[in-house]
């Protein structure tokens, strides 16, 4: 067997030499970066003597300065030269500390430069990518974007935040968007790059995506994960969230109309509800332009409480006696008319102002109310949002004290889908307004998912039954079943009822030959200003029926909630 001799790899073995150098390089640095600075000076000193003795040693310089130093006597220069001696090493010394200043100062200086840049790209309260960053990495990915390389951005809005906020304050809310930003972190598929653009706004850019089938799936891991319940100390908070999304190229190639069409499929996702997601669609900036309108003309009008109180009278069967008017939100905008209740409503619902808006609302239908006789009972509606704020209840007996209006000749009246929503809320909110004297009443029975169990927990004044199953009497055996189930319920637990949109005679015979006492509807009038009401109660008394005002029906039907 023959061994070939194989001459060594040179640039191997130099590139381990350079290596081997660094390290040790790197860690005599780190040494001489660790020790105090009286022992850096000692070191030196040291050296500098070392390096005098040496230069001294290999060139005779002693022999001969002492020499020099004997031939001129007369110049006294023994003294300059220690001085020389003695500056010198002071010199070296002080070179050193500049020259090691300076290093210190420059990396400082790099490390502060790095870290502003870092924060000037993320957001400090959760550590994501900010808006600087957002823009910045999506005009990247569209600079590589194709039909067959496609990119999707989903703008997410979370529902439900401001209750967050103005229930249990900021520093919960703030924690609240943390706990959702890790999660929602935590699904995110490689490649995809989630932000924080601000407040409740977050983002998400996907690009290389094959087929739709890639954000719609991710909308809908965006949507399961946010399902339970964030719990922040003691306190658990619920929020949904709201996809917006836009594909590119189809959708645009710049990244502005990328981002304003995925914010306008976002618009039409919350216009249908909580935690939906939505792909933009030819013809939704004509939609969202007109809700943004909306949305600013509703925001002008309840900051100069143009949105009033109309009423509606519950009417006692028996003699036609009014018992009740039920306050009802109405809104004729400079630019859209008449707007339909449950438009606006749902609308300030999702921009955060009804709690304002319901506040002016039963304020103003207080004071009305003062005006009427005593034995009138003022109704009000409380809304599934404004009932997530545990606030609520003394909120509206602040109001009560302050129009001077008695608690008890309110009756608020609280859906089903409210109680189900926000269970605990609604048993503390409930418990401290029937404390003071304030009436309860569950509205639209029948319409929502809680069950029976659910509602005797509640002690209820009076129920309310709904529309849908009054409009079907006589024309279904089902709707009529139900409304005497209703009214068995109701006496067997000794509460009063009402039916909902009475329309003719007929709806009024069967009712009452079903033991039902009380209604309202257009059979016995509109809702009407405040300023109409003494004429119809007379309109009332004299058995004459007021027309329905020229809005379309479902503009009238609902209410402030």
């Amino acid at each position: 067997m023959h061994f070939i001799h194989k001459p060594p790899n040179v640039r191997a073995l130099s590139h381990g030499s350079s290596l081997v150098r660094s390290s040790l390089v790197r860690r005599a640095r780190n040494g001489i970066a660790s020790l105090r600075p009286a022992t850096l000076d000692a070191i030196i000193i040291s050296i500098c003597g070392v390096i005098i003795f040496v230069v001294e040693h290999n060139n005779d310089l002693a022999p001969k300065l002492f020499q020099f130093a004997t031939d001129h006597e007369e110049w006294e220069i023994d003294n300059f030269i220690f001085s020389i001696f003695v500056l010198s090493i002071g010199f070296a010394i002080f070179s050193y500390r500049r020259v090691r200043e300076l290093a210190i100062e420059m990396k400082a200086r790099r490390s502060a430069e790095l870290e502003a840049k870092k924060l000037a790209r993320h957001d400090p309260l959760t550590g994501l990518p900010n808006r600087r960053f957002f823009v910045e990495t999506l005009g990247e990915v569209l600079l590589t974007t194709t039909a067959d390389s496609r990119t999707a951005v989903l703008m997410l809005d979370l529902d439900g935040f401001k209750s967050v906020n103005d229930a249990y304050g900021h520093a919960v809310g703030d924690r609240t968007l943390i706990e959702f930003a890790q999660r929602i972190s935590g699904i995110m598929r490689a490649g995809a790059v989630f932000m924080r653009i601000g407040g409740d706004e977050f983002a998400v850019v996907v690009p290389n995506i094959k087929s739709l089938d890639d954000p719609t799936a991710l909308a809908r891991r965006l949507v399961a994960a946010v399902a339970e319940p964030f719990l922040i100390g003691q306190i658990s908070t619920s929020v949904g969230v709201g996809v917006g999304i836009a594909i590119a190229p189809s959708d645009g190639m710049n990244p502005e109309i990328l981002v304003q069409r995925a914010d306008r499929a976002l618009y039409r996702a919350k216009a249908e509800g909580r935690s939906r997601m939505h792909f933009f669609e030819p013809g939704m900036d004509a939609h969202v332009e007109r809700r943004v309108a909306i949305e600013n003309e509703l925001r002008a009008a309840v900051a100069a409480k143009l949105i009033v109180p109309y009423y509606q009278p519950v009417v006692a069967f028996e003699g036609r006696r009014t018992v009740a008017f039920e306050a009802l939100a109405r809104w004729k905008s400079n630019k859209f008319g008449w707007v339909a209740p449950d438009l606006f409503i749902t609308v300030a619902e999702e921009i955060g102002i009804i709690s304002e808006l319901g506040d002016q609302l039963l304020r103003q239908a207080c004071l009305d109310a003062r005006e009427w006789p005593p034995e009138l009972t003022l109704a009000f509606n409380i809304s599934a949002v404004q009932l997530r704020d545990p606030t609520i209840g003394l909120r509206i007996l602040a109001i009560l004290a302050e129009t001077g209006f008695s608690p008890r000749r309110l009756e608020l009246e609280i859906t089903e889908t409210a109680l189900v929503d926000n269970l605990k809320i609604a048993q503390t909110v409930t418990g401290q307004l029937r404390q003071a004297g304030v009436r309860i009443a569950l509205d639209d029975f029948g319409t929502g998912y809680a069950t029976l169990s659910q509602l005797l927990s509640f002690k209820f004044d009076r129920i309310k039954i709904d529309r849908s199953f009054v409009d079907r009497l006589g024309k279904d055996k089902e709707s009529t079943t139900i409304v005497r189930a209703v009214l068995g319920l109701a006496n067997g637990f000794d509460l009063e009822t009402t039916a909902e949109g009475i329309e003719n005679d007929e709806q009024l015979a069967s009712l009452k030959a079903d033991g039902c006492l009380e209604g309202q509807g257009y059979l016995f009038s509109k809702a009407v200003p405040a300023s109409e009401i003494q004429s119809l109660l007379g309109n009332l008394k004299s058995n004459k029926k007021i027309v329905a005002e020229s809005i379309p029906r479902d503009r009238l039907s609902q209410s402030t909630g």
